[in-house]
């Protein structure tokens, strides 16, 4: 595991207000790029609105009418799909439109390509992300505050690991965090998503790799040469589920359940992390 990650000019931003809490740079808003399959099987695909099919150039090859299921193939030459073959295939909906992978859907753009296998992007907006996976990963049951610590752990995971792969940042799964686009994105996670907008962690003018699992067990995982993951003691009634590295998502919503704030409940188990927010 790296210790640290280099951002270029997006950490840039961040260094000159993080001592304040607050980034001062022109932010221009994030696209996170998400895997949601890599398969050698077709995909169903579809779209609410009407939509364009445009190769990477951005040349329109086809045109996809709404609320139909196309079926995308993998092939030798790329990706087949309505009558086009190309490998690389963007399904770019009409502003405010949905995409829809094997009926779940998504907000923003897929991406589709390959040789032989077909990889499914979803070229979403970070906020849109953040609140899918507040909601996947912990669950609207959850108190309000440990809701916020998780949508502003989920917000610092992803930005650290924003370009750290070719085609795309992060899994859909547990191999980085749990994204169900808008199948799974409630009112509760909404609203944390909301009320920590922009918030994010930064240690040494980069940000954190918020690692968090389930429950701990009682005591934290350290990750050594990395000084805001190291072990501690923790208040999860749960035994150890996941790696139990970082924020425990059950001692969170204990810390929540006695009081504590989203941002206490953060300075705990990430020790010696700024908050800081992104500038709109």
């Amino acid at each position: 595991m790296k210790a640290w990650r280099h951002w270029g000019g997006l950490t840039g931003s961040l260094v000159a207000g993080v001592l304040l809490g607050w980034m001062e740079a022109a932010w221009a808003g994030v696209t996170v790029r998400v895997e949601l399959a890599n398969t050698r099987t077709p995909l169903t695909v579809g779209v609410s609105v009407p939509a364009q099919l445009t190769d990477s150039r951005g040349e329109i090859l086809a045109e996809l009418p709404p609320m139909q299921g196309f079926m995308a193939q993998p092939s030798p030459q790329g990706v087949r799909l309505q009558g086009v073959v190309s490998p690389v295939l963007f399904v770019k909906p009409q502003e405010g439109g949905l995409v829809a992978v094997n009926g779940r859907w998504y907000s923003g753009e897929v991406l589709l390509t390959g040789h032989n296998l077909l990889m499914a992007i979803n070229y979403v907006d970070l906020e849109d992300y953040v609140a899918s996976v507040v909601d996947a990963e912990m669950g609207a049951s959850f108190s309000p505050e440990a809701l916020k610590a998780q949508a502003v752990a989920a917000r610092s995971y992803v930005l650290y690991h924003r370009n750290s792969r070719g085609w795309f940042d992060v899994f859909s799964d547990t191999r980085s965090q749990v994204y169900r686009g808008l199948s799974q994105r409630s009112v509760a996670a909404l609203e944390a998503t909301r009320a920590t907008r922009g918030v994010v962690m930064v240690y040494g003018g980069q940000f954190v790799n918020a690692m968090y699992s389930a429950s701990s067990g009682g005591q934290t995982v350290g990750v050594i040469g990395i000084p805001y993951l190291m072990s501690l003691s923790d208040v999860s009634p749960y035994p150890k589920h996941g790696h139990g590295i970082g924020m425990s998502q059950w001692g969170a919503q204990e810390l929540a359940r006695q009081g504590w704030t989203y941002q206490q409940i953060l300075a705990y188990y990430y020790r010696g992390v700024r908050l800081g927010r992104l500038p709109e």
